[in-house]
């Protein structure tokens, strides 16, 4: 049994939707597939978009991203649910289809899906790419980030840093419990969102500037490395990775936006294959 990686499918794109549609119905069928979230901003094409996939694997494994998340289409909207609400709503919709958003054990590996959020200073605080959350440059970004218009949340988890706290206190109860009942030590780890913020090119090369400060938390980091995960997969950045780092294999394998596989000139979906024999245990 193979284990294949794939994140930011964004299907809200008829060409990306097209993609993920054509994949093969006999070639995967023995296999698992984890999505590194960002499926779609429309709730009804997620659901559909699991559904479509999902007889074609033996597993899939599915963490929400943030365009997941997105619960309005105007800053104007009058909305009842907010994206803490959508978070509960995507697990029923993954239950009813058959997705995992759970630990799981495949053959000898034990696969675990982190929720997180991102804050600013993913470096923890130090380095060139800390910054304070109530610095003039994330006043001007979060007037022109989308999850700024679109997310809603409860005013328990009123700024990044509150959601960042909430989802890694989540995740600690599950890899505790994981850690108590699984029939193995190796873990294969996955989130939407980056651990550290050594996975990104130099900001000189960056063509957003400020990803590193809307890219994700120190918190994975440190719960990767706290209970042993030597693979781990992420999205979010739309950045192609595959880095071993102290130990633990990074990768990002995003299918991102139609202009962007333009840029790198690349057709087509790719999946990562991580693993190539599960039962083996070997990462």
């Amino acid at each position: 049994m193979r284990i294949f990686g794939l994140g930011d499918l964004h299907v809200d794109f008829p060409a990306n939707r097209a993609l993920v549609d054509d994949l093969s119905a006999a070639d995967y069928v023995d296999d698992v597939l984890l999505v590194a979230g960002d499926v779609a901003h429309r709730v009804e094409l997620l659901q559909a978009t699991l559904a479509s996939v999902r007889p074609k694997f033996a597993r899939i494994f599915f963490v929400p991203g943030n365009h997941d998340l997105w619960v309005t289409g105007a800053a104007t909207d009058v909305v009842e649910q907010t994206s803490l609400d959508r978070v509960d709503a995507i697990g029923e919709i993954c239950r009813a289809e058959g997705v995992e958003m759970t630990p799981g054990q495949v053959g000898a590996l034990c696969v675990v899906p982190l929720l997180s959020w991102y804050e600013p200073g993913l470096d923890g605080g130090e380095g060139t790419n800390a910054v304070d959350a109530a610095d003039e440059v994330m006043r001007r970004l979060g007037r022109r980030w989308a999850d700024r218009r679109y997310c809603r949340w409860p005013e328990t988890l009123a700024d990044d840093a509150a959601r960042c706290r909430h989802f890694a206190a989540l995740n600690e109860q599950i890899l505790e419990s994981q850690v108590e009942t699984s029939s193995t030590g190796a873990l294969l780890t996955f989130s939407h969102f980056c651990p550290r913020v050594d996975l990104l090119p130099d900001v000189k090369h960056l063509r957003f500037k400020h990803l590193p400060k809307v890219a994700g938390t120190p918190h994975l980091e440190r719960q990767i490395r706290s209970y042993g995960s030597r693979l781990h997969l992420y999205g979010h950045t739309h950045i192609p990775q595959d880095k071993q780092i102290e130990g633990v294999h990074y990768i990002n394998a995003p299918l991102g936006y139609p202009r962007e596989r333009e840029r790198w000139g690349r057709e087509g979906l790719r999946m990562k294959l991580l693993v190539e024999d599960a039962q083996a245990a070997r990462i």
